[in-house]
């Protein structure tokens, strides 16, 4: 399920590091629905993964420092959802924060202004092009030395990393993954702010081609890590 939220900032100028406002505004929606009922399952569950991904699109962003100055105060969501109890549970959450005045720090607030579902129609071919609406993180965990390294287009295992976090979603198409053929030609590395700390992500627009249930997917839950923090979501463009 594919939603698109409208969201209104007081000043037209908004964080960097602008992930942690929106899963913050994600925590205050949970934790006022129905009080709190699900927010312990949601946010304190530990392992439990959140079957939804999220971008962000800005009015012309100026990066300055540590702040982007926006030309308007109107900022877009996509949202997608694996799961339609999920979808439910946060599209009433977050229609019960409509035009409530959210602080995000620098006498600044945000508000919602509305939420509606939007169809999205299904990848009918073996062949889809990509386009990336929230950086495509991937993270490796190394057990050798306990430390996190993540990956980005311009690492010669990063095709091999993709297959690899699809495996973890997808069970028993390990055959159907391993043939999926990529061009990743058009696709750059960045760096961007997260929690206080800078890591690097890939964005752009990619091709793949294989068996369409993997093309979906990708399409409807996104690509890579932590894509329930703003990572990952993908537009189908042909």
């Amino acid at each position: 399920m594919k939603y698109i939220v409208k969201l209104e900032l007081k000043n037209p100028v908004i964080k960097s590091d602008y992930r942690r406002i929106i899963i913050s505004f994600f925590k205050k929606a949970i934790s006022s629905y129905m009080d709190g009922y699900f927010y312990e399952e949601l946010y304190q569950s530990g392992a439990k993964k959140k079957s939804f991904v999220w971008s962000i699109a800005f009015n012309k962003p100026v990066f300055k420092g540590e702040k982007m100055e926006l030309e308007g105060n109107e900022v877009n969501m996509t949202l997608k959802f694996e799961e339609q109890q999920t979808a439910l549970i946060y599209y009433s959450s977050l229609l019960m924060m409509k035009n409530k005045a959210f602080p995000i720090g620098d006498n600044n607030e945000m508000s919602l202004k509305s939420i509606k579902m939007v169809s999205e129609k299904d990848i009918a071919e073996d062949y889809a092009v990509f386009k990336v609406l929230s950086p495509i993180c991937l993270k490796c965990h190394s057990r050798e030395n306990n430390k996190d390294r993540y990956l980005t287009v311009e690492d010669c295992d990063f095709a091999v990393e993709l297959e690899r976090k699809l495996k973890e979603d997808i069970q028993y198409m390990d055959e159907e993954i391993d043939n999926l053929k990529f061009d990743l030609s058009s696709l750059k590395k960045i760096i961007v702010p997260v929690y206080g700390i800078k890591i690097p992500v890939t964005i752009g627009s990619f091709i793949v081609s294989g068996d369409k249930r993997i093309l979906n997917h990708i399409l409807k839950i996104g690509l890579g890590s932590k894509r329930n923090s703003g990572f990952g979501l993908v537009e189908q463009v042909v």
